[in-house]
């Protein structure tokens, strides 16, 4: 269904002609540009499922395309006509039946293995005498592999496939091929590990193609299994996985000229329409005119790509509302969305007035929305050649808050849990100041002091990542998911606990905190080396406590320390 054209005001005659002048001032949306991801696909196939299947496509390939079969399903009970008439189909077929295989790689790269015994099986070195198969088909009524999106070079098809379409299918795949490196990962800000301990898995979670992995606690992408989805830099909270078609600098900096030049030309109440470069792509090229003027449309490589620092920097510049056209998606970078959606809304919602972001997956739902009512602001300033996901978060909601007519002061959103924002909450009176949680913060929200034991907090770099509440060895430390509107009470340290240095008893140097030393007392109270009198070197340093004991050894007429130390003497040696 066509959207209705927008009445012809001289309002709506003002906007259009500001949308024209926005839009020629940023151009066309840049295509996929950088390093590229290659493949190389000889054309060997193998194809899974029943016989029947199998011999039906081996026969509509070409005889120079090499075929290996594997029969992974059995005959039903009933043999149909049709079964019957593909056993005469590609008599020269190599057919095996084994195990269901292990799969796994992507187009030029696939290895196929059964385990038959103690052994495993390379299906692409008996078949074809290569370590691997180039294309995989499919043809079990459920894929073998299990994912939304499936590897390059692995195709599926039910038992209602065309033989000849899909054969056009698989001959499509042979040869050499490149893609975008779509996806980059800045390991040095990624919340995903630390000292051993797991923290943040939100980009494994978000990958609908099983392309991320956690290797030795290190976050890997596979480039080759990589779609672009995009969901796994949407749910990022550092910026770690970085979307770079376009990369996040020129996206930012595309999205400030158009509202800009929009304003400049007259526009006025703009709302930001994101739509993705398919099936969005193909709506708006069809209907696009028939928008309200008001409406700037802004196309990018993939819908799941955007998350809030887009959506609130638009906000912050002037849009009354951002809407993410999204007529085709998965149900993974659904989620994704509908998440970091979650998230936006109470914020906007806490700001006051009636901003919003919302996802429209029918885009006859349009023309029926109704035009949010919001106090007009003026524009945050730009913040040319930005790619820090935090910062853009947080200078968009300090302007939006600053403008909203809020009393300053502590204002806290509840947010849902999980979100990548909020605090570390301390039972202060368990918490010996031992910094574990501070060397194990990824983006520094934690900190010690330099001239006395504290632990401080500073809200606007947390993401929630739970790695301090793993690390902590007293267990005192939990997470709030929240976000707090004033910036300088976000931004700001704040002391969490603090406590005087402990003297050594014996020289007086400050080695630890009053806490710390009442744990190792209650921990080591039957140790027989800190026993009775011993007790009192839990209180020295680490040198006066090394001093002590070998003066005790000595009065109580034990080894001296120096003859403990001497190196031992040559047998039959003499004096």
């Amino acid at each position: 269904m066509a959207t209705r054209p927008a009445p012809d005001t001289e309002r709506e005659r003002a906007n259009r002609q500001a949308r024209v002048t926005a839009l020629a001032a940023i151009g066309p949306a840049p295509g996929p540009g950088g390093p590229a991801i290659s493949y190389e696909s000889a054309g060997r196939v193998v194809i899974l499922g029943p016989e029947d299947r199998i011999r039906r496509l081996a026969a509509a390939l070409p005889a120079d395309v090499p075929v290996c079969g594997i029969v992974t399903q059995a005959l039903p009970e009933r043999i149909t006509p049709q079964i019957e008439a593909a056993a005469a189909l590609a008599p020269a077929l190599t057919l095996l039946q084994t195990p269901t295989p292990a799969i796994e790689g992507h187009l030029g790269h696939f290895r196929l293995s059964v385990g038959i015994g103690d052994d495993s099986v390379d299906i692409a070195q008996v078949a074809f005498a290569r370590a691997f198969c180039d294309i995989v088909v499919d043809l079990n009524d459920q894929p073998l592999i299990q994912r939304e999106l499936l590897p390059p070079g692995y195709l599926h098809a039910d038992a209602g496939f065309e033989p000849a379409t899909l054969s056009d299918a698989v001959q499509a795949l042979i040869g050499s091929f490149d893609k975008p490196r779509y996806v980059q990962l800045e390991a040095a800000i990624c919340a995903h590990s630390a000292n051993g301990k797991i923290g943040c898995t939100r980009c494994l979670d978000a990958c609908p193609a099983d392309a991320i992995h956690s290797v030795d606690g290190a976050i890997e992408l596979d480039s080759h299994l990589c779609h672009g989805a995009g969901g796994c830099a949407s749910v990022c909270p550092t910026g770690a996985i970085r979307y770079d078609h376009p990369e996040p600098a020129m996206l930012q900096a595309r999205l400030e000229q158009m509202l800009a030049h929009y304003f400049a030309a007259g526009g006025s109440a703009p709302r930001l329409l994101l739509f993705d470069a398919e099936a969005g792509a193909r709506w708006f090229d069809a209907h696009g005119e028939d928008l309200a003027g008001h409406w700037l449309p802004l196309q990018l490589e993939e819908i799941g790509a955007t998350g809030l620092e887009t959506w609130l920097q638009a906000l912050a510049r002037g849009a009354i509302e951002v809407v993410l056209l999204a007529p085709a998606l998965t149900d993974a970078i659904r989620a994704d969305l509908t998440r970091e959606l979650a998230v936006a809304e109470p914020i906007l919602q806490a700001i006051g007035g009636d901003r919003r972001v919302a996802l429209v997956e029918d885009p006859d739902q349009l023309a029926a929305r109704p035009v949010p009512t919001v106090r007009a602001i003026s524009p945050l300033a730009a913040h040319a050649g930005s790619r820090d996901k935090r910062a853009l978060i947080s200078a968009a909601t300090a302007h939006l808050y600053r403008n909203s007519g809020l009393p300053v002061g502590d204002l806290v959103v509840p947010l849902p849990a999980g979100a990548a924002f909020g605090t570390v909450d301390i039972e202060a009176a368990g918490c010996t100041l031992c910094n574990a949680c501070v060397s194990a913060c990824p983006v520094k929200a934690l900190g010690a002091g330099r001239e006395r034991p504290l632990l401080s907090f500073i809200e606007d770099r947390c993401v929630q990542c739970g790695l301090c509440v793993q690390s902590c060895p007293e267990r005192v430390l939990s997470l709030t998911s929240r976000y707090q509107l004033d910036p300088d009470l976000r931004q700001r340290p704040h002391t969490l606990k603090e406590e005087p240095p402990f003297e050594c008893i014996r020289c007086g140097k400050p080695f630890a905190t009053r806490s710390m030393i009442r744990t190792m007392q209650a921990r080591l109270a039957g140790h027989h080396m800190f026993a009775g009198e011993a007790a009192r070197r839990l209180e020295m340093c680490a040198d006066c406590r090394v001093i002590d004991i070998a003066m005790s050894e000595e009065d109580a007429g034990l080894v001296g320390l120096g003859e403990a130390i001497a190196p031992p003497r040559p047998r039959g040696s003499r004096h």
